[in-house]
């Protein structure tokens, strides 16, 4: 009874949640009595895991010309298989995966092993990864848009990248001794829509005179458990006098806002001078369409803006004379060419 497996090859290396079966047989006289053809894994205790099936057969010329039988001999096949089976993280692992290809008749009869190759699984559960329980074939619920495109929580700890950049483009925590406005108090930094306050923290430490801003009261009410000074406002007017501050923050906030042009004019009320901006990069767009990518964190449920250097720096010169656009945050794929991508824009936004 000639079966063949052409897929997987023995010895290959196949991610045991996804890998596909293909090969041909032919059983004679038995071959329409063919109900399905179903794969097993069978454990070093020679226990058989069923790992996937198919009821459908179809026309391989080449193997009916290499057995003699009419061209439109069902004897191909090709399914995808998923084991069950725990892997990583101190689970037991299979070092190899041996296959076993099995017809079941329409009788009910499971026929004796047709074919069998022993495979590599690779060592990683994808299981274990973000959103690795869509892998899980006990995971049988539905997904809705709010499951996968949630709103994740606000971040605890901030970017090291942009935290230097806040440095940079503020300037020393205390106005120069030689500047006319020179004063013994600390620069005054708004950060409009802190969350848990993750760059409060550190430019608290440096010296800054940071202020927090923010709608959410969960996170209001971690930031008093932190002892960090915020202002709990209602998205629409910020509680401060005219210039009442030397620079603002809007981090990861205005792709979030119904009128952000609103916004910034409330921030250009109190913070005049200077403001530093960071968004999702929707240029990214452009460059991934080769690659059949989008950027993940910019399809977030609560995105209702996304922003090009040229769409940000038409919102942001009504309120700031100069505008200043770059990136920060290096993507992890690259055009065709090699070149990098980034995940955000930068603004330095500031009135002479």
């Amino acid at each position: 009874m000639p079966a063949h497996l052409d897929a997987p090859a023995p010895t290959s290396v196949v991610d045991p949640l996804n890998f596909q079966v293909r090969g041909w047989l032919w059983l004679d006289s038995a071959q329409s009595q063919i109900a399905t053809l179903e794969v097993y894994a069978t454990a070093p205790d020679g226990t058989e895991t069923p790992l996937g099936f198919t009821a459908t057969l179809y026309a391989r010329p080449d193997v009916a010309a290499a057995l003699a039988l009419p061209p439109s001999a069902l004897t191909g096949f090709e399914f995808f298989c998923h084991d069950p089976s725990p892997r990583g993280t101190g689970l037991p692992t299979r070092d190899s995966l041996t296959l076993r290809l099995h017809a079941r008749l329409r009788d009910g009869t499971l026929t004796a092993p047709l074919a069998t190759a022993t495979v590599a699984p690779i060592a990683r559960d994808y299981r274990t990864n973000h959103f690795g329980i869509l892998l899980d074939n006990r995971t049988t619920a539905i997904q809705r848009r709010a499951n996968i495109f949630a709103e994740g929580p606000s971040l605890a700890e901030g970017s090291g990248e942009v935290a230097l950049l806040l440095r940079r483009h503020l300037g020393a925590p205390r106005p120069p001794a030689s500047t006319p406005r020179a004063e013994s108090r600390p620069l005054r930094v708004l950060d409009v829509g802190c969350g848990l306050g993750s760059y409060g923290r550190t430019l608290l430490a440096d010296g800054y005179d940071w202020v927090g801003a923010e709608v959410d009261a969960a996170d209001c009410a971690e930031l008093t458990r932190l002892g960090l000074p915020h202002r709990h406002v209602d998205g629409r007017a910020l509680p401060f006098a005219d210039a009442s501050f030397d620079a603002a923050l809007c981090l990861e906030v205005l792709e979030h806002l119904d009128d952000p042009a609103a916004v910034l004019r409330e921030i250009h009320r109190v913070a005049p001078r200077k403001l530093l901006v960071s968004v999702p990069n929707c240029e990214l767009l452009g460059y991934l369409w080769d690659h059949l990518a989008t950027p993940w964190h910019m399809l977030e449920a609560d995105h209702k803006n996304f922003y090009t250097r040229a769409s940000l720096g038409a919102l942001l010169r009504p309120f700031y004379v100069q505008v200043e656009l770059g990136f920060h945050t290096s993507y992890p794929l690259r055009t065709v060419e090699g070149t990098p991508l980034h995940y955000h824009l930068f603004a330095v936004a500031t009135n002479p």
